[in-house]
């Protein structure tokens, strides 16, 4: 398991060393704990500082869950040929699979706890489906119009479906999270494929 420790160089980017200092504050206590005071503390900045970067707690939130986004998808290139394509996505969506697996144990203490906090837990469902559209994007796939509504939709059910076996997942290389995540996501854009429409366009193409 994962330990999370307060490592961020003192030079770093305020908000990464802000949301590093949540993941630590996190795995020791869990979400309820967490304060914009505390965290500062844990990362060695003033409060002023934290409440200047980030409003409240649920925005430090979302914005380690951006950062995990924008690192899965930092090296994938939109893809038109429908093999390349999966293989962009189910790519990206495994990079964020492994980026969360660094944060393992913060990460399951975010999964038990925010869903009891329904203020927390209104804030972020929104977002996430947008994050779910802007990496089908980020493959080739549509992030625009009901196409894109509807692959936002898929891709949160199926990562939801999936996390499911990651965090019953002890093999070295989430070999067993990587075989449930083709299996689910290949079924599910299997589907799409006849279904995902908008006006003469078919996953953005001309049909």
């Amino acid at each position: 398991m994962n330990q999370e420790s307060p490592d961020s160089p003192i030079d770093a980017d305020p908000r990464d060393r802000l949301i590093d200092a949540m993941l630590v504050v996190v795995a020791k206590g869990g979400w309820a704990i967490v304060t914009l005071d505390g965290v500062a503390a844990a990362a060695g900045m003033p409060a002023a500082e934290a409440k200047a970067q980030f409003g409240d707690r649920a925005a430090l939130l979302q914005a380690f869950a951006d950062r995990v986004d924008a690192a899965a998808c930092a090296e994938a290139e939109p893809q038109t040929d429908d093999a390349a394509r999966y293989d962009a996505l189910l790519d990206i969506l495994m990079q964020r699979f492994e980026i969360l697996q660094k944060h393992r144990t913060a990460v399951l203490r975010l999964l038990r706890d925010v869903p009891t906090d329904p203020c927390t837990l209104l804030r972020c469902l929104p977002q996430s489906q947008r994050a779910f559209r802007g990496i089908a994007g980020a493959a080739g796939y549509p992030d625009h119009g009901l196409s894109g509504v509807v692959m936002g939709k898929a891709l949160l059910a199926v990562w939801l479906v999936v996390q499911r076996d990651w965090l019953r997942d002890e093999t070295p290389d989430l070999s067993v999270t990587m075989a449930s995540l083709d299996r689910h996501l290949g079924r599910a854009l299997g589907f799409l494929g006849s279904v995902v429409r908008r006006g003469d366009t078919l996953f953005g193409q001309q049909a």
